[in-house]
């Protein structure tokens, strides 16, 4: 049994309930991927300069796309470490159907569902914190 559900039963041992937060961990993760496919139909053509730099034309724009090191020179490829639009449409283009070698791993299903794995525990009463006076004002 994987440890996210192992702790799933533990905090959360109403059957209706962790059910209901596994089915939205695996919504979230086809949202994500649903938006990265969605996202190719706005491109226009894809030229290949080697096996992995494309020029990728978007109206009057070009933009460069390296997925050896998962760059576009738009800038959100490197920065999200997910594909943006330009290199969904370089993937596209070469017949790559799984964009998950592409993703960072903090997109991926196991590294949602591991967000959740361990319990939070809650915070003790105001009273009780041990805070210097110019936080415990704050709160």
């Amino acid at each position: 049994m994987p440890k996210y559900i192992y702790m799933l039963n533990i905090v959360y041992p109403n059957s209706y309930i962790r059910l209901l937060l596994l089915l939205m961990l695996h919504i979230l993760a086809d949202l994500i991927e649903g938006h990265l496919y969605r996202q190719v139909h706005s491109m226009g053509q894809v030229v290949a300069s080697s096996e992995y730099i494309f020029a990728v034309y978007e109206g009057a724009i070009r933009y460069i796309v390296c997925l050896e090191r998962k760059t576009c020179s738009c800038g959100r490829f490197q920065h999200d470490e997910i594909p943006c639009a330009h290199t969904m449409a370089v993937l596209k283009k070469k017949n790559i159907k799984h964009v998950h070698p592409y993703c960072s791993d903090y997109y991926k299903h196991d590294a949602l569902t591991n967000t959740y794995a361990l319990p939070i525990e809650p915070m003790p009463d105001k009273s009780d914190w041990i805070a210097p006076e110019s936080v415990l004002e704050e709160a």
